[in-house]
This record gives structure tokens, C-alpha cells and sequence, in this order.
């Protein structure tokens, strides 16, 4: 076991390798079993206070890495000595870590992981004694309340050492799993020779930074990150939660205020009239022309040009406000067309309209259709209040159309404008909950077990 419960660091101590006779230092004599002479790669069993024992020989180390046993460090506070580097694959596979064992006097043991380039500081129930509480479901683990999902399954092969254990490590035969809710890592290791013993460990995400600063170490030699490591924090996730939160609340003031203006300005009809459509008088003309008109206008699919009309005054109170002018014919397999003129008895300003309705209906092949309607509204915004009378141009595909319906309503909500608004504040939320996916899952690209992917494998304890 590792010497806790110090105030300092233990005292080293250096031995000789029984096979190549060079200096091997112990950094926590106490707590060693097993060490690794880095001159000659030979597994030693530590006997006692003067005499290493070989075991094996090993191969040599592969990689270059950035810290050395011995090397001392801080990491979330906590001062650390590095006891160890270990170089381990995935059983049956290509896919290939490192590892360096921390030692804290208060604490114990604890790990920096490196994937690809991506980092974790991993530790026992020593580091969180909340780790008692951890449980397997299934495809996934709890702790504390939070569900972690499983990214990996797999026997770790050690390839390569040096260092110091307290452990024979390499005899250790375990198999693990790893469940991310990142930035955090559950891993559950179950050991091959006696299943009865299960170690839960806790990783946190954590940067190059966080470590070159800790060890007060350049960031050159450390490795490139590659693709996306499997509990790194997805960058856009609190960027789509504050947008989202914004664009909420966002929403809710336009809608009070939409309700506020509702309640304040009611909508009100200043106008409901129903106008008959007159056919203009006949031109003075002699007899053959005459007769030559009405034969034309009265071509079927002609159109029809009504007498222009003008509606009474009626009057907008409070403005600038958004004016629906809503039209109603009794079309008949026809159509109306016609130009509204909103004119103020103030100052001749006038606003500009134009609209089309048409009805058709029939009976084909044993069943009735219709398409079009025989309404339709009209909307003008930003009116100023005051006087003012429609000039209505009227032309239509009959000359049978006999009235049409005018209804013109003050302090009407633009549903369309506080529609846009709304979507203009989805927007950026939207955008990120994309990123936020497409992160997520190019994350669970690299497992067997994601769950944007339903056929993954079944659980096994």
C-alpha cells in the first residue's frame, strides 16, 4: 500500500539492480513492492531495505514521454510525485495508451490517462470516497444521481514500464468498462483471478495546460489531440444552454408583450359594410359600337371591370397601429381582384393594396373538390391614427358578382412579425444544438456502444 497520511513526502531510497548493478531509487520505500531498473528493463521484486529480487525482463519503453518518476507536481491542488509510467493497449487490438501513476502523500494513488492526446486525471475511493455509492445498470453506471453511458469494454495489456509499485502490475489480469458523462469517466475494473473484487475509479477531463502548469513544464512534448476524446467536454453544450436560456426568456417578453398590447389595445372593427359592385355606365356611342362592346364583355373568361367605389369614414384612435381590411364575396367558380386604397381625410396619404380571392368547386371521377376560398385579408402595418375611408377598384371574371363584404379592424396582432421574431431567436440555439449533436456524435463514432446507434452490444457485468 502507498504511505499515506505523511506530511511530506517520503525520504527516497536508492538500491542496485541484482542484474545490471546500476542505481535504482525507490521514491516510496515503504509502499514499494515491485520496480523497474530503466537501465536494463528488469522487473524487481522489492525483498526488503537492501535487496531487489529479478523477476523478468521487459521491454523497453516506446514512447516519448513528458514526465519522469520522481517528478513532483501539483494537479487541483493536490501535490503529487510521479512513481510511474506505464505503456498499455487494448487486448486483441491496435489501440494504444499511456499512463503515469501520481502519488500523494495525503491521498494515495491517483492517474494521468493520455489518449490521442487527450487527458484524464483518474483516482480511487481515496480521491472520492463517493466511489462506494457507484453502481452498474445495465449498458450504464450511476453516481450520485448522474447516469454515465458506456463508451468501452475491454482487457488493458500492459506493454511497457518503469517505475515504482505497490502491486504486482504485471501479473494483473482485470477487465474494464468505462462509462462518460463528460467531462467525467466512471470505470469499473473487475479482477480475472478473483471476479469477487470490483474498483471503482472517477476521471475528470483535464488539459495540457492544467498539467504543463502543475509540473511547470513546457507543452511542446506533449502529444497532439486527435479526433474527439471520450469524455471531453463537447465545446458548444453550454453555448446552446445559454442561448437557449436567453432565447427563452427572449420569447416570453415578446409574447407578454404581445399580450400586454392585446389587453391595453383591444382589436376593434371600425368598419363593417356590405357594398354593392355596379357595372360602369355605357359609353355614348352609335348603335354597332354599342352592340360590339357588350358582345365583347360578355366573352366568357372576359374580364370585368366594376365601378370604383368608396367606403365611409371611420376612424383609427390610437396609432400607429396594424389595420386588417378583410374581404368577403359570393364567388362561384370565379374569381375577384381588386385594389384597396387606405386613404386619411388628414392629408391624402394613402396605402396601396392588392388582392386576389377566387373559389372553384366541382364533381369529378365520384367525388366533390374545391380549391381557393372566397375571402381573404389584407394587412397594413404601422397606420397613424386618425380619419380615414377605403377607395375600392374592383374587377372580376363575372359580371354577375353583385356586393362584396368590407370589415376593417384596428390594433390587430402581426402574428406574422412576432412569428419571425420567435424564429430569429431559435436560431442561434438551434445552430448549436446542431454543433452540440454533430460533436456528440462523432464522439460515439469511436465506440461500440453509442447511442445513436441502437444495435450496440449487450451488457455483461
Amino acid at each position: 500500500m502507498a504511505t499515506v497520511n505523511l506530511r511530506t513526502f517520503p525520504e527516497p531510497q536508492e538500491l542496485h539492480c541484482p542484474h545490471c548493478a546500476k542505481p535504482v531509487t525507490l521514491f516510496d520505500p515503504e509502499g514499494c513492492a515491485y520496480v523497474v531498473c530503466s537501465s536494463c528493463w528488469s522487473y524487481l521484486k522489492y525483498i526488503d531495505q537492501k535487496s531487489l529480487q529479478t523477476q523478468q525482463t521487459l521491454v523497453a519503453i516506446r514512447y516519448e514521454h513528458i514526465l519522469e518518476p520522481g517528478a513532483v507536481g501539483q494537479i487541483k491542488g493536490t501535490d503529487y510525485k510521479v512513481l510511474a509510467y506505464l505503456e498499455k493497449k487494448e487486448g486483441g487490438t491496435n489501440y494504444e495508451w499511456r499512463e503515469y501513476m501520481l502519488y500523494s502523500y495525503t491521498k494515495g494513488y491517483a492517474f494521468l490517462a493520455e489518449y490521442n492526446g487527450h487527458w484524464s486525471f483518474i483516482a480511487g475511493v481515496q480521491h472520492f470516497p463517493g466511489l462506494k455509492d457507484a453502481a452498474l445498470d445495465g449498458d450504464a453506471a450511476t453516481l450520485n444521481n448522474v447516469e454515465y453511458l458506456e463508451f468501452n469494454r475491454y482487457t488493458p495489456v500492459i506493454t511497457a514500464l518503469k517505475g515504482e509499485f505497490d502491486w504486482d502490475v504485471y501479473d494483473e489480469r482485470i477487465g474494464a468498462r468505462e462509462f462518460v458523462s463528460p467531462p467525467w469517466m466512471l470505470v469499473r475494473e473487475k479482477n480475472k483471478k478473483n471476479p469477487a473484487i470490483v474498483d471503482w475509479y472517477l476521471g475528470e477531463y483535464i488539459t495540457p495546460q492544467e498539467i504543463s502548469d502543475g509540473f511547470k513544464i513546457t507543452t511542446d512534448k506533449f502529444p497532439e489531440q486527435a479526433d474527439i476524446g471520450a469524455n471531453q467536454p463537447n465545446p458548444t453544450k453550454l453555448k446552446f444552454q445559454q442561448t437557449l436560456r436567453i432565447s427563452i426568456a427572449a420569447a416570453v417578453i415578446v409574447l407578454l408583450i404581445q399580450v400586454l398590447c392585446f389587453v391595453l389595445r383591444p382589436s376593434t372593427v371600425i368598419l363593417n359594410k356590405s357594398v354593392a359592385l355596379l357595372m360602369p355606365p355605357a359609353a355614348k356611342t352609335d348603335t354597332a359600337k354599342r352592340d360590339t362592346a357588350a358582345t365583347t364583355s360578355s366573352l366568357p373568361g372576359g374580364t370585368f371591370e366594376f365601378q370604383s367605389l368608396k367606403t365611409s369614414s371611420f376612424t383609427i384612435n390610437n396609432g400607429p397601429a396594424a389595420v386588417d381590411i378583410h374581404v368577403a364575396a359570393p364567388l362561384d367558380n370565379n374569381w375577384l381582384e381588386a385594389t384597396y386604397e387606405l386613404v386619411s381625410e388628414k392629408d391624402n396619404q394613402t396605402w396601396d393594396v392588392s388582392q386576389e380571392i377566387e373559389y372553384y368547386h366541382g364533381y369529378e371521377d365520384g367525388e366533390s373538390w374545391s380549391e381557393g376560398s372566397n375571402d381573404g385579408t389584407i394587412t397594413i402595418d404601422d397606420v397613424p391614427p386618425g380619419a380615414y375611408h377605403l377607395n375600392v377598384y374592383p374587377y372580376s371574371g363575372t359580371m354577375l358578382l353583385s356586393n362584396i363584404d368590407l370589415t376593417v379592424t384596428t390594433n390587430v396582432i402581426l402574428w406574422q412579425n412576432m412569428l419571425t421574431t420567435l424564429l430569429v431567436l431559435a436560431l442561434a440555439p438551434l445552430g448549436f444544438w446542431y454543433f452540440q449533436r454533430r460533436f456528440e456524435v462523432n464522439r460515439w463514432m469511436n465506440s461500440d456502444f453509442s447511442p445513436y446507434n441502437k444495435n450496440t452490444g449487450n451488457s455483461d457485468d
